[in-house]
């Protein structure tokens, strides 16, 4: 097992993730982790709207760009963490779980997960 497949294992041992996707800032998949129905490839192409997005409203109110976002829908949660100006790391949750140590250890980490990739 790679180092990037034990850090993404890792991240799933949260309550409540059921998927960890890495994937370029063009949308591209390069990575998943997770079991379960998802079209990883459709999802990884909408992640880098959402993160242009919040870098775009950061931009506006003079905050500068995003660099950790989490979207609550109804039936989940995504927390898209920017891990360099081309990585995007993208965390699927299932709905009713908190997720405050997942966004800790996406913090903590961040500088290593980036690494790794």
């Amino acid at each position: 097992m790679s180092d990037l497949d034990a850090a993404l294992d890792g991240l799933r041992r949260h309550e409540g993730v059921e998927h960890v996707l890495i994937l370029g800032r063009d949308g591209l998949l390069i990575q998943h982790a997770g079991e379960g129905a998802l079209d990883a490839e459709t999802v990884s192409a909408m992640v880098p709207g959402i993160a242009s997005a919040a870098s775009g409203l950061g931009a506006a109110a003079d905050a500068g760009g995003a660099s950790l976002i989490a979207a609550r829908m109804e039936r989940g949660v995504a927390v898209v963490s920017v891990l360099s100006p081309e990585i995007l790391l993208a965390v699927l949750l299932r709905a009713g779980v908190g997720f405050a140590p997942l966004l800790h250890e996406l913090t903590e980490r961040h500088s290593e997960l980036a690494s790794l990739v």
